[in-house]
């Protein structure tokens, strides 16, 4: 038996034409103006970006119970969770536009019953007067085809839309390890402070009971007792403040995690995290490719690519086959009767011709879209670049204060002891001596604070690397909806 001629016919057009541009990378570097050549002078040799390194940031700090609740949070956090599962919803909807391309075949089961009145005037089914029953089995398909590559287009921009997602939760993890190891920090940072003013406490005290025994036995009048006195209630009153950020970092920690908040404890370390594993910059290149956000923006600009050829895709004529195979009579039996088949197939065309502007508004939606993906792309280059430059200059900033008060408070410990030394020889009333120790513990809370920004600034450099997700978490690596948030 030959095939109809137009089955040959829609066999050849099958194969179509894509419509639209075909989407070409741009060089990332070449977004700016002028072209971006490197952060700074000063960071530009600072080695090369250690991809495996930058993945696990924060083991560099060399704080175990940091890198535990970074690593649970990536585990725990809620919205990193559902960032995976806006993946999953990525992936169903590539399904949905790939299935538009695709035969669809229907198996249907029917039974009709027809009756018409002595007076009827059918067109169609029984004759005036009459009954008659119809049962039915049988198959329905439909097709149309892809000639102008509008599925493809969908599919392409679907495609680019799970890559947009994936980077998405990459950017997810960024952020996130960079708040978390921010917030245990801020916990470290306090813990210091609580030590240096509880020294602080036991000096005052000690101060105290001098002062009030010098004025007991008649060398000193009761003042130096009072402001000894005053030197310590106030230091006393920063306990609980010092205490209850603590508490609440702890807890802005337990939310991070995706835990409650009696289950997350972060206990007293000896020493604050390490600063000085400050990583290498890269070249340019490197750097723009590895930050989230602008690999994001890229992929929002692939999908609006593909959509302007999809959009294009309706202005031209379609063509659909349909058909369907039945086993239809009067009796049930009839359905699994090979000879009482029905069947019908053919192909229709579809020409557009009126359509009030709609088909030509689409394209030029698409095109606008494609434009402002473009525009978000160059803004998020030069987001990238200046977070860098930023980040590494705020860095060394804070290392150049904290090298500047560590210096200082030399200089405090050394006045102090030469404030003792003179006041044991009679040459200085005890004032001189509470006043240098209590300006040497501040210099010491100074130079925590300092510290802290130092790494928070250490951690923002670190984000702005990309720094927190590693190369293999590709679209194929993250977990469907029921698996677990991925490493």
């Amino acid at each position: 038996m030959r095939a109809p001629r137009w089955m040959w016919l829609a066999g050849l057009l099958a194969g179509g034409c894509t419509v639209g541009p075909d989407y070409q990378p741009p060089a990332l570097g070449e977004l700016t103006d002028p072209p971006f050549a490197a952060p700074d002078d000063a960071a530009s040799g600072a080695g090369t970006l250690d991809v495996e390194r930058l993945g696990r940031w924060w083991r560099l700090l060399d704080d175990p119970e940091l890198s535990l609740m970074v690593e649970r949070a990536l585990q725990g956090n809620l919205e990193l969770a559902a960032t995976v599962e806006r993946i999953v919803a990525a992936r169903a909807r590539r399904g949905l536009e790939s299935a538009a391309g695709s035969p669809q075949l229907d198996a249907t089961l029917g039974y009709d019953r027809f009756q018409t009145g002595d007076d009827g005037f059918p067109l169609f089914g029984a004759p005036p007067g009459t009954g008659a029953d119809l049962n039915a089995s049988g198959l329905e398909l439909s097709w149309e085809l892809d000639l102008w590559g509008r599925v493809a287009r969908s599919v392409e921009a679907a495609e680019a839309d799970i890559a947009f997602r994936v980077e998405d939760h990459r950017a997810a993890r960024v952020a996130l390890a960079a708040e978390v190891a921010r917030e245990v920090v801020a916990i470290r940072a306090l813990d210091a402070e609580l030590a240096v003013v509880r020294a602080g406490i036991d000096a005052d005290r000690d101060a105290l009971q001098i002062a009030e025994a010098r004025a007991r036995a008649g060398f000193a009048d009761a003042l130096d007792a009072l402001r000894a006195r005053r030197t310590l209630e106030s230091d006393l009153a920063a306990v609980p403040d010092l205490q209850a950020r603590r508490r609440a970092a702890e807890l802005r920690v337990a939310e991070l995690l995706g835990e409650r908040s009696d289950a997350v404890t972060v206990g007293i370390a000896e020493a604050m995290p390490r600063r000085d594993v400050v990583p290498g910059l890269g070249v340019p290149a490197d750097l723009l490719a590895r930050r989230p956000d602008v690999r994001r923006a890229e992929r929002a600009l692939a999908a609006a690519s593909a959509r302007i050829g999809a959009a294009e895709a309706e202005r031209y004529p379609s063509i659909s086959l349909a058909g369907s195979l039945n086993l239809q009579g009067p009796q049930f039996a009839d359905v699994a009767n090979p000879d009482a088949y029905v069947m019908r197939v053919g192909p229709s065309l579809r020409i557009p011709l009126l359509d009030g502007g709609r088909i030509e508004a689409d394209v030029r939606l698409a095109e606008s879209a494609w434009r402002e993906a473009l525009l978000q792309l160059r803004r998020s280059v030069l987001v990238a670049i200046r977070e860098v430059e930023v980040a590494a200059m705020a860095r060394r900033r804070a290392e150049e204060q904290v090298e500047q008060l560590l210096e200082a408070e030399a200089t405090a410990r050394d006045t102090e002891t030469l404030s003792l030394d003179r006041y044991r020889a009679g040459a200085a009333d005890f004032l001189a001596v509470t006043d240098a120790t209590t300006r040497r513990l501040l210099l010491e809370r100074q130079r925590v604070q300092i510290e802290r920004l130092a790494l928070d600034r250490l951690i923002d450099l670190y984000a702005a690397l990309g720094g927190g997700w590693r190369p293999d978490q590709g679209p194929t690596s993250l977990a469907r909806s029921s698996d677990p948030a991925p490493e």
